[in-house]
């Protein structure tokens, strides 16, 4: 587990400072095989996914190993995970899988808009989603879930902006 832990803090470590530096080169592909420095691998897949790191940045925002990303969004009144939490989630998927003491709890949230008893559904429709979709990626019954609907809102605010926070499962190990 420590080896596992160290390898991947690594990983994270020298994607980071090539990122700063604007150089392409990276030091790692995945979570266990590294690269030579002097390897171009921009075109080079990262984390499991079909994308390279550049992919992932330019396209869906995620800087780094998406296990780093603990919030997944929805969309007003949906409980179907976009293209971007769908990364996320079997990142951590993929953690879960490889870490078979590891457990998680997922917390559906939904925005203040509809009834208490709707939100409370709604929240718990979206961890389930993201829980049969994690134990499909490999996760072992290591997920529990869990709505607090309209309760714990990110943002307090009633805006556009502050529901779109609101909509969410956070993954909690």
């Amino acid at each position: 587990m420590n080896r596992k832990l160290g390898l991947l803090l690594t990983i994270v470590l020298a994607l980071t400072v090539s990122a700063c530096t604007g150089k392409k080169d990276t030091a790692a592909t995945d979570t266990t095989t590294t690269t030579p420095v002097d390897v171009d691998t921009s075109s080079q897949t990262v984390f499991g996914t079909s994308y390279t790191a550049d992919e992932l940045r330019n396209r869906f925002g995620i800087e780094g190993d998406p296990l780093n990303y603990k919030v997944l969004y929805f969309e007003y009144n949906s409980s179907v995970i976009d293209e971007r939490s769908q990364i996320i989630a079997k990142r951590h998927a993929q953690y879960l899988g490889g870490n078979g003491g590891a457990r998680v709890t997922l917390e559906g949230h939904a925005d203040e808009r509809g009834t208490r008893d709707y939100n409370l559904a709604l929240g718990e429709r979206r961890a389930q989603a993201v829980a049969e979709f994690m134990n499909a990626e490999g996760a072992q019954s290591q997920i529990q879930t869990i709505s607090y609907g309209e309760e714990r809102p990110a943002d307090p605010a009633h805006t556009e902006a502050a529901w779109q926070q609101n909509r969410r499962v956070e993954i909690k190990y």
